[in-house]
């Protein structure tokens, strides 16, 4: 049986939940280079691999899609010019700093941040074709 690798991450606690919900569907899984990265992590070039049988391979992304773990194609931003997923979010000095001011009052405060007022202001720009346009 041939295993695909489904997701990677620097650290196995990323994959844990992942695994615990796929083998709760009864799919077989398994952690490649998990003890390497335990041992080895401050090298960036391994990587802990969630594998997953080639046959499951598609129930398990519909999984990974509904727990939120993977973006639909209907989720990714897209130019309406030229339809590429190659954009960039454009955002002006002021957003920034009130982001960047936004994330330090949570860190302090030990909440959770909510940029999305902020991004949803936020310009986007089409690295193919140079068009900018507001996410709808």
């Amino acid at each position: 049986m041939k295993f695909v690798t489904i997701k990677e991450s620097h650290y196995q606690n990323d994959l844990i939940v992942l695994k615990s919900r796929l083998e709760s569907e009864e799919i077989e899984c398994r952690l490649k280079n998990e003890l390497t990265t335990q041992v080895l992590n401050h090298i960036p070039s391994f990587l802990v691999e969630l594998q997953v049988p080639e046959d499951k391979v598609d129930h398990a992304r519909n999984i990974m899609i509904e727990t939120g773990e993977m973006e639909t194609p209907e989720t990714l931003v897209k130019c309406p010019e030229c339809h590429s997923q190659n954009v960039g979010l454009k955002m002006d000095f002021g957003t920034r700093i009130k982001l960047f001011f936004m994330f330090i009052g949570s860190a302090l405060l030990f909440t959770a941040p909510n940029p999305q007022k902020l991004l949803n202001k936020s310009q986007f720009e089409c690295r193919e074709c140079g068009h900018k346009f507001k996410n709808a």
